[in-house]
């Protein structure tokens, strides 16, 4: 197998592993948005650590593939892969890989901004269920921004106690 096989060969596997990462992530995504739908507060917490963790080993899967093209001489990250699709080099089995990466981005993107709709909905939820109970009470914001408490107390000057 000479070099430039080779090269092949590692860019594939690596496409590959990106593919099952991009996959992962919107599989993801989508037990978010059931978490989120169905207030399940620990799911979602095991959903979110995980989400982390793939997000942290894609970044890691990206490098991995610039450094690849980067010995190849392609020295641009963000043309890299269409430069090298381009070229000629590439067989139809990585231009496949690319386009389903691209597509499962594209799908964790709509996950996502689904999954940021229902956020803030919660969020105006939560809001909206705070002020009822804050309506008509001055002294209902018991924590400032810095979380420490809001309210005053000061001595009531002119009073006698027996």
């Amino acid at each position: 197998m000479n070099n430039s096989s080779a090269s092949v060969t590692s860019i594939a596997q690596c496409l590959q592993n990106e593919k099952i990462a991009m996959h992962q992530l919107t599989t993801l995504l989508k037990d978010e948005e059931t978490a989120l739908v169905n207030n399940d507060i620990e799911s979602l917490t095991q959903t979110i650590s995980a989400k982390n963790d793939l997000v942290r080993n894609m970044s890691d899967l990206e490098r991995q593939r610039n450094l690849l093209f980067q010995n190849l001489g392609y020295s641009d990250p963000a043309t890299n892969l269409p430069d090298y699709l381009r070229s000629g080099v590439a067989d139809d089995a990585i231009k496949e890989l690319w386009d389903s990466i691209l597509a499962l981005s594209a799908q964790a993107k709509e996950n996502n901004r689904t999954n940021g709709l229902l956020i803030s909905r919660k969020l105006s939820q939560n809001q909206a269920a705070l002020s009822i109970f804050q309506q008509g009470n001055p002294t209902a914001s018991l924590y400032g921004p810095n979380g420490q408490s809001s309210i005053q107390t000061s001595p009531i000057k002119g009073l006698i106690v027996r």
